[in-house]
């Protein structure tokens, strides 16, 4: 079956079709004179369903029947579900082996290496996002098959340094690649391999347990962004300051309550940090958390001072229960928005 192709049984099937009807109609049978009544006793025949409603009556087209269509018929009738159960058993195999090819995908999230609960909880929060687009690509090296067959897209491979893995994960049309690992020499070793394929809209987020393994990767990979384990800092300041870590993880959560987002600002009509902040809570119940301002020497700025002026191109990072649109926040940056005192 995995030989005989599709368009072959496919020609068999038409040829065996006209060829019965050719020989029915040489038999004067009336099934043969009209193309719909034809193709319905050919389709019941050769299937074996056989309703009775239409049936040779001339010795020679029961011949036919009995030496030709049906027999014919059977062969090619079990050929067609045999190829068919082959293929999806194959295509399902390949999804769930991670041997699928996903190059031509686009605008997805692509997660790199499988931890167990880490990464499972990882793609939860991802799929639990209305926002982000539903297709997640999983990349691994390990000997497994689809961990969460159903929830998400599975490639598997060799080696992640191998560019044709990657490449079958969909790297270069990802928006989003998560890179997380046991050892930050994996780490940058897969943030160096997927640097170079992917596209200038991709934002690559790498986990690093080490601060001189963010450091470097963000010296050498422009745009990277390093998260740090920050668990213990955060017992410290709970224990100073109580509360901050739920104010953490109520920010960090996708669920419920508040959460963290950032945009890009277009023209701002020389607009300052707190006319923009006043507007964004008074319109749109948004707390504005800070801005990243290229012009700075670290490129990033928590509760900034409210006369800062901000430019085209800075982005805003802000907190609400769902993120703004584009005609919102262009609706916020309007000179319009201003009250009249």
């Amino acid at each position: 079956m995995f030989r005989v192709s599709w368009s072959f049984l496919l020609f068999v099937t038409l040829m065996h079709l006209l060829l019965s009807w050719i020989a029915m109609a040489a038999a004067g049978e009336a099934v043969a004179s009209a193309p719909v009544t034809w193709l319905y006793f050919y389709v019941t025949t050769a299937s074996t369903v056989g309703y009775g409603d239409f049936s040779p009556v001339t010795a020679s087209g029961q011949l036919v029947a009995a030496l030709w269509l049906i027999p014919g018929g059977i062969a090619i009738f079990a050929a067609l579900i045999g190829k068919a159960t082959m293929t999806i058993s194959t295509y399902w195999r390949h999804l769930v082996e991670g041997r699928s090819d996903y190059r031509a995908l686009n605008g997805h999230t692509l997660v790199i290496g499988w931890h167990g609960e880490t990464t499972r909880n990882i793609i939860n929060i991802l799929r639990a996002d209305s926002e982000l687009p539903d297709d997640i690509v999983l990349c691994v090296c390990q000997d497994l098959s689809n961990p969460m067959p159903g929830d998400i897209k599975f490639v598997r491979g060799e080696s992640f340094a191998n560019a044709e893995l990657l490449q079958r994960a969909g790297v270069a049309g990802a928006s989003r690649i998560i890179i997380y690992d046991d050892s930050d020499e994996r780490v940058a070793t897969i943030a160096l391999s997927v640097y170079p394929l992917k596209s200038e809209r991709c934002h690559i987020v790498a986990h690093c347990g080490d601060p001189d393994t963010a450091a470097m990767l963000r010296r050498t990979l422009p745009g990277i962004e390093c998260t740090e384990a920050l668990a213990i800092e955060m017992l410290v300041r709970s224990s100073t300051d109580a509360g901050i870590s739920r104010v953490v993880n109520e920010l960090l959560s996708v669920t419920h309550g508040a959460t963290q987002y950032q945009a890009c600002l277009p023209a701002t009509q020389d607009m300052t940090y707190g006319e923009l902040f006043a507007r964004a809570k008074r319109q749109r119940d948004v707390t504005l958390l800070g801005i990243s301002d290229s012009n700075e020497e670290d490129g990033n700025l928590l509760n900034p001072p409210g006369d800062v002026v901000l430019h085209e191109g800075d982005v805003i990072f802000y907190m609400g229960n769902k993120r703004l649109s584009e005609h919102e926040l262009m609706t916020l940056l309007a000179p319009s928005a201003a009250v009249t005192r």
